[in-house]
């Protein structure tokens, strides 16, 4: 059989394998390519919701991203193409400099740029209508400004501190998600939180990280999670074995899911302050603090009359007591509770919705599947909320 007798069902199935661009390019745009070929690629890219440069393929989900690497061409000549503009692009992963013209007009729902070095903006406005979310190291007055501040809902922002973000979160007031991190070998200082009310943020992830055996001697992410009145999860990685600020009088009856991961040891005192501020949280996870025991385990039922997972599997001194415990708990009260300790690891066994894989986009706006069982430095760089 000719291959131009191949019916339109066996192209798609080919075209569905090539997932870099410049390849489904000559499939389409060659002097020889019929008509037929061009819309079937047409078909193949209209699937296409994000395009990168990236070399991670594994972290992307593999039927909606496209992939090039040609470094010679620019973005502008892709977005410019005459087959592009049939692509309905989402979310622009680059490794490689854009200019601000080209920042302020491409139209895509989120910008990827890569985390671990400075982009040079100049000191100019953007105004791009279709922008909502970012990632980026540092914010600047391009991004963070009265006219594209308040269009964008997701914020990962991968060096910048409490008090950093306070000076911007003005110019953020309909953020749904923020992540911000900073990592590094000396210490910085830091402040507690002293910006505005974040009235819509649902989702905080907030990881401070001191390299080369350091540790910091504070955390101040729970005053920034204290102006968060809408906030359902939340993400704390703590490096510091001093005992720091909780105000446990202010109260999160809307927080459903909470990851704590502990770099240093901390008491049950510091732990109590904090599980008290959310009596209605249903899923939690507690990492690398090895001090819990089983005799907390009572109180922390205690504390939390909803919760239905918890998950202490690198608690070493919590054991099977716990586990019959519990269970004695949910008979007396006729509830369920997951609980996962040192010998019970396999979650997703009974929560298969729970994701241990590492992506840089996850396809919807969920936390537990993306976030609650990831190591704070892999964690999604942006939640397309609307899959």
């Amino acid at each position: 059989m000719h291959i131009d007798q191949l019916p339109d069902d066996c192209f798609l199935y080919i075209f569905n394998l090539f997932n870099t661009f410049g390849t489904l390019l000559s499939c389409a745009a060659g002097k020889y390519i019929c008509e037929r070929w061009k819309y079937l690629v047409l078909e193949r890219l209209n699937n296409v919701k994000y395009l990168t440069d990236s070399l991670e393929r594994d972290c992307y989900p593999a039927s909606y991203t496209m992939f090039f690497e040609d470094a010679k061409l620019q973005y502008a000549n892709y977005i410019k193409c005459k087959i592009i503009k049939f692509i309905f692009l989402k979310i622009l992963d680059v490794e490689r400099k854009l200019d601000n013209d080209f920042i302020s007009n491409v139209k895509v729902k989120g910008l990827q740029f890569k985390c671990d070095y400075y982009i040079d903006l100049e000191d100019v406005t953007c105004h791009n209508p279709s922008l909502e979310m970012l990632a980026i190291k540092q914010l600047s007055d391009f991004f963070a400004n009265e006219i594209q501040g308040p269009i964008m809902k997701q914020l990962f922002v991968t060096s910048c501190s409490v008090s950093e973000f306070a000076s911007y979160a003005k110019y953020f007031p309909n953020l749904k998600r923020l992540h911000i991190q900073k990592y590094g070998s000396f210490l910085f200082d830091d402040e507690f939180y002293a910006g505005p009310v974040l009235e819509k943020l649902e989702i905080l992830e907030i990881c401070f990280h001191l390299e080369q055996n350091g540790q910091l001697d504070h955390y101040h992410g729970f005053s920034l999670a204290d102006h968060c009145p809408a906030l359902k999860s939340a993400f704390h990685y703590i490096q510091t074995d001093r005992e720091f600020f909780v105000n446990s009088g202010i109260k999160n009856h809307f927080l459903q899911d909470l990851v704590l991961q502990f770099h240093e040891h901390q008491n049950w005192s510091v732990l109590r302050r904090i599980l008290s501020k959310y009596p209605n949280l249903k899923h939690l996870a507690i990492r690398g603090n090895s001090d819990i025991s089983d005799k907390n385990i009572p109180e922390l039922l205690e504390l939390l009359p909803c919760i239905t997972l918890i998950d202490i599997r690198y608690s070493l001194k919590v054991t099977e007591k716990s586990t019959e415990y519990i269970d004695r708990y949910c008979r007396r009260r006729n509830r369920s509770i997951s609980f996962y300790y040192q010998k019970r690891p396999k979650i997703t066994k009974k929560w298969p919705h729970l994701s241990t894989k590492s992506v840089r986009i996850g396809r919807g706006f969920d936390f537990m599947k993306y976030c609650f069982l990831r190591h704070y430095d892999d964690l999604p760089l942006l939640l397309d909320p609307d899959e």
